[in-house]
Parts: C-alpha cells; sequence; structure tokens
C-alpha cells in the first residue's frame, strides 16, 4: 500500500490460496479525506488473480481533480505472470500490459498504450507479485526484523524500494498484534520517509508518508479517521504556492536575484541558473540566438545520440499518430524553417490552440489535447514537445516553479536545442523565450509519467522559501525609474505617456492617479471574452477592452504585453494611440 498523491499505488497482496474478503482502505492528505482503496483477490480456473483499485478526488485552485488507477495481476499454473493496468488523470486514460515468465526471471516485458514494446530487467529480490509482498511484510512485522522490498509501479514504469525497520508493537482498535516500523521509500528521484503498520496475520494497515510539507495517509477503512488539526483545511495544491513582492514588470525582467530560505534543494545549473554564495541563485532569461543558432536547421535522418532521446515518441508524446497531422495542416508551416523559428511557431500555436485552460485535468497525453484542446500548463507542455518533435527540434520538459504576478508556484514548460544549450519555451503563455523568474528542479525526456517528477517538485518546494532581492544590479523594485512622463525598467524598456503622471508605491505603478498599469502574458481566449477589440486611430496598435471590468490589455509586440485597470473607452482610444513604448530605450 502506498499512500502516493501523484502516483500509481502498489497495495500490498494477501497470502490465501482461496478467494478472500475485499480489503478497503480510506485516504487522507492534509487531513482531508480525498480518496481510498480497494484489493479483491480470487481464483478462477487455476488462475489466480489480484485487482487493485486506488481513486483520489482533490481541489486545485478551487476546481475539482478526480484520478483513479485500476491495476490487475495474474498468475497461472506454471507461475507466468501478467500484468494489465488503466491510469486515469484525464478524460483518455494511460493503459498498457506487461508479462514475466519463470523462463525468463530477471526481464518484464511492457506494451504501454501508445508506446514502444519495452523490457526492463528485473533486479535481484524484487517483489512482483502482489501477495508475495504482503507476506515479505507480515514475516517482518511477526520477526520484529528490518525489511527491504523492491516493487514495481506499471502506470509509471519505475522500480520503488521500501526500507524499514521495527519500531516496536503498537495496537491498532481491531489490529492488537500491529507492528509500527519506520523507514524511507524511494521511487525514481523522489524519497519520502514513511510509518508502516504491519499485522503478522492481516497483513499491512497503515501507512503514513509526507508530499510537499502534507500529511498523507492511508489505511485500513475499519480504523477509526484520524483527528482534524489546524492546517488542515488547505489543500496540497494550495500549499506548493508562495507570495513574491509586487513588481509592475516582473515578465520583463532579463535577470534577477533570489535568496533561500530553509532548506533549499538540489537545482540543476546552467545559463538562466546560476548559484551565488550564501544560498542565492541568479535567474536569467535566455540569449537570444546567435547567428549560428538561429540559423540551424531541424533535424531530418537518424539524429545523432544524444539528441535521440528528445527526439523519440512515447505514450506521452506520441507524435506519430496521424491525429498530429491536422494540428500540422492547421499550423501551416512554410518549408525552410530554422529550429528557432519552428519553436516560436509551436509556442503561439499551443498557446491558441488550448483554447480551455483547465486545472481539473490531471495529465492528458498530447494525442488526448491534440484531440481535445483543454488543460493547464502539463497539457501545453507535452503537446509542444509532441510538435517540436514531430517537426525534428529537440525538445524535453522542465518541473520548477514560476513567477506570475504576485505569486510563485509549480509549473511545467518546455526547452528546446540550440547548437549546444538548451532555450526554454513556455506555450502556457507564449513565451519564445520565456521569461527569467522560473526555477529549475529537473528535466524529462518524457519517456513515462515517473519521468515527469511531480512528486520531487512538491517535495523541494517544501522545504525553502524564495525571497527576491535583486533585479539586475538594482535592488528589488529600485530598478524602476521615473522621470517626468516616462517611466523606465531595469532591462532598459521605457514607456511615455505624453503629460502623463507615474507613480510607484509599494510595487504597485499607476498613471495619472487613477490606472493601474502591469506588464501581464498573452491573455488567453477566456480572459478577453466579452472584450472589445479596439485599434488607435493613428498607431493602429491593438487592445481589448472589458466595458464591464475596465480593463485594458495592450499588445505592445515582441510577446510583451501591458494591462491597465480602471480605463474607460475614450482612455482607452487614447492609450492606445499616445503611450509610446520601445521594447528598449533609445
Amino acid at each position: 500500500m502506498r499512500a502516493s498523491l501523484l502516483s500509481a499505488a502498489a497495495l500490498g497482496g494477501i497470502l490465501l490460496a482461496q478467494d478472500a474478503p475485499v480489503r478497503t482502505y480510506r485516504q487522507w492528505v492534509g487531513g482531508q479525506e480525498v480518496g481510498g482503496a480497494s484489493q479483491e483477490t480470487k481464483t478462477r480456473g487455476g488462475v489466480r488473480e489480484v485487482r487493485n483499485r486506488e481513486w483520489l478526488s482533490i481541489t486545485r485552485l478551487g476546481q475539482e481533480i478526480r484520478q483513479e488507477v485500476d491495476q490487475t495481476a495474474r498468475r497461472g499454473t506454471d507461475g507466468a505472470m501478467t500484468f494489465t493496468w488503466r491510469l486515469q488523470l484525464s478524460k483518455e486514460p494511460f493503459e498498457g500490459r506487461a508479462e514475466w515468465s519463470p523462463s525468463d526471471p530477471r526481464a518484464l516485458n511492457l506494451h504501454p498504450l501508445n508506446g514502444a514494446a519495452l523490457r526492463t530487467q528485473v533486479p535481484d529480490g524484487a517483489l512482483l507479485w502482489p501477495e508475495d509482498l504482503d507476506a515479505r511484510l507480515m514475516e517482518a512485522a511477526r520477526l520484529r526484523r528490518p525489511v527491504k522490498v523492491i516493487t514495481y509501479s506499471f502506470p509509471v514504469q519505475q522500480w520503488s524500494t521500501l526500507s524499514l525497520e521495527p519500531a516496536g508493537a503498537v495496537p491498532l482498535p481491531g489490529f492488537p498484534d500491529a507492528v509500527r516500523f519506520t523507514g524511507q521509500e524511494t521511487q525514481g528521484a523522489s524519497s519520502a520517509p514513511v510509518e508502516v503498520w504491519i499485522s503478522p496475520t492481516a497483513g499491512e494497515l497503515r501507512q503514513k508518508t509526507d508530499l510537499g510539507g502534507l500529511a498523507i495517509l492511508m489505511q485500513r477503512a475499519e480504523l477509526p479517521p484520524p483527528e482534524a488539526r489546524a492546517g488542515d483545511a488547505t489543500g496540497f495544491f494550495e500549499r506548493t504556492l508562495q507570495t513574491l513582492p509586487p513588481h509592475p514588470f516582473q515578465p520583463w525582467l532579463q535577470s534577477l536575484t533570489l535568496r533561500a530560505e530553509g532548506s533549499p534543494p538540489s537545482l540543476p545549473e546552467d545559463a538562466q541558473q546560476t548559484r551565488l554564495p550564501d544560498g542565492r541563485w541568479r535567474l536569467s532569461q535566455a540569449a537570444p540566438p546567435s547567428a549560428a543558432e538561429a540559423a540551424q536547421s531541424p533535424v531530418t535522418g537518424t539524429p545523432a545520440p544524444e539528441e535521440a532521446r528528445y527526439l523519440a515518441p512515447s505514450p506521452l508524446v506520441p507524435f506519430r499518430d496521424p491525429a498530429f497531422d491536422g494540428l500540422l495542416r492547421r499550423m501551416a508551416l512554410p518549408p525552410g524553417l530554422p529550429r528557432w523559428e519552428v519553436a516560436k511557431r509551436v509556442t503561439a500555436f499551443v498557446f491558441d490552440w488550448i483554447s480551455d485552460k483547465d486545472f481539473t485535468v490531471g495529465f492528458a497525453s498530447a494525442l488526448e489535447v491534440c484531440r481535445n484542446p483543454r488543460g493547464d500548463c502539463t497539457e501545453h507542455g507535452v503537446l509542444a514537445v509532441a510538435l517540436l518533435r514531430r517537426l525534428g527540434v529537440p525538445a524535453r520538459g522542465v518541473t520548477g516553479w514560476v513567477g506570475l504576478g504576485e505569486t510563485l508556484g509549480l509549473h511545467f514548460w518546455v526547452e528546446v536545442k540550440l547548437k549546444d544549450r538548451w532555450v526554454p519555451v513556455d506555450p502556457t503563455f507564449d513565451q519564445a523565450p520565456a521569461s527569467a523568474l522560473r526555477i529549475k528542479l529537473g528535466d524529462t525526456d518524457l519517456s513515462d509519467l515517473g519521468s515527469v517528477g511531480w512528486e520531487g517538485a512538491a517535495q523541494a518546494f517544501s522545504g525553502v522559501r524564495w525571497i527576491p532581492e535583486r533585479e539586475g544590479s538594482a535592488p528589488w523594485g529600485k530598478g524602476i525609474r521615473i522621470e517626468g512622463d516616462r517611466v523606465a525598467t531595469s532591462d532598459g524598456s521605457v514607456l511615455r505617456l505624453p503629460g502623463g503622471r507615474w507613480n510607484l508605491r509599494q510595487g504597485t505603478l499607476t498613471l495619472n492617479g487613477t490606472w493601474k498599469v502591469e506588464a501581464v502574458p498573452r491573455p488567453g481566449q477566456a480572459q478577453l471574452k466579452g472584450n472589445r477589440r479596439l485599434a488607435g486611430a493613428r498607431t493602429f496598435r491593438q487592445g481589448w477592452w472589458d466595458p464591464a471590468s475596465r480593463l485594458l490589455w495592450m499588445d505592445l509586440g515582441q510577446g510583451r504585453w501591458l494591462r491597465l485597470d480602471g480605463v474607460t473607452e475614450p482612455a482607452a482610444y487614447q492609450l492606445l494611440d499616445q503611450l509610446m513604448a520601445p521594447t528598449r530605450s533609445s
């Protein structure tokens, strides 16, 4: 039994030759009951079958996300085993099957739907049959001795190691022989402390672990529920958010410095993310492509070995499916485009294609997003990677955190290969290159769900608080200069309204004492719904104005957008014509 929020559960089995009562479990995350699990064991025609199900319903930003995993193991009289799984994170499930034979005991053959067949080596001592796992745990409880077990999670295609030490007898209601164990569970790059209660006669009873600072509990349904604690009302995703001090031009910053308070995670370094002394990190927007990079062509034919994995299809990015042909026809790319131009156009296309920015989608494959354009950052990312690879541009996903307005939160974006470097792009916000305020935890070739690393991202985020200290060479918020009717930013951008009065107070920028001015990512269709499309009479600059909220969105070109609050329609036309916004000071 694993109390895991974002990956499939490997539930313990029972050591009986006959049918057994269905075991039922309940699960709590942060003190809130969010789901449960069940296990059913039976024998039919000499075939032993163990079916495990787990379901989960959590709230993210006020919207419900439902997930379910259904996994069945079957063993025949000859000892051969087959496994089937179905992981429902969105509308279309991830499915597959696997086989193991005693005639080839070191090999596990996997057949994920929409993916290539795989052959993985079975580690020494690994337990594939669920009832073998439960027998090992019950024996450890009976003898009060340490135990280490290796199991396989088929939905995420990763080996998991559980290492436990006995901590003494701790009876539970209805289970007087329960023994408590403490230890560590590791799956892929993710590791977490665990507490497990095991009965020598009834098997695993309860498991407690921690994810992103949030207590996770899975236990038998017949056990009493845990007592409520202060702070339990805060959900998992809400706990992964941090507040940033306001900055009116945050998306435009080219370089900034963050200080880590607490226990900073181990982070990779590259041109966009550089470690400094005393727990500080410099974050930078990727430099524009050099002439050679801008002219580099997509890959045709056999790719170089170091790029092959970033051009390969997988169940998450099955770009060879005919459904992608329709998207390519919609894009209508002219022949001969270099890699960087392809990357920019794919980034913009994916932003436009996913018109329904839906937080209820857990994780959809690129094929599902191709057919059903809805989702959040992961759906933007997997579709962009699929299209880029289909077009010959090496691409990978990135997990980490991004700053948006006054919030720092978990995010998923994309990197493309240009010559000898990886350049971040963000299709969720139509940014190519991506904005600077993003902290990269790791990258993934998207070969399987386990490679994405959401659990590790949440855990790394929980032990640290990030404090912005500098923008460029100036202290945070001090790089903005007001000079008469002009305002200049730390990256050299200038806004000017003839006769305008600018004011900066506690990170909030206002114009003419009325309009709040803020740089923002490109707005999506939902944000512009009900807006009137306007254009300046002289400049023809475009804007979208909402008569209800009196918000004005201004497209300044080159991927830069402004949002002004409290604008009347006549003032909107005035701003579109008179607000001068060169990209850099001149």
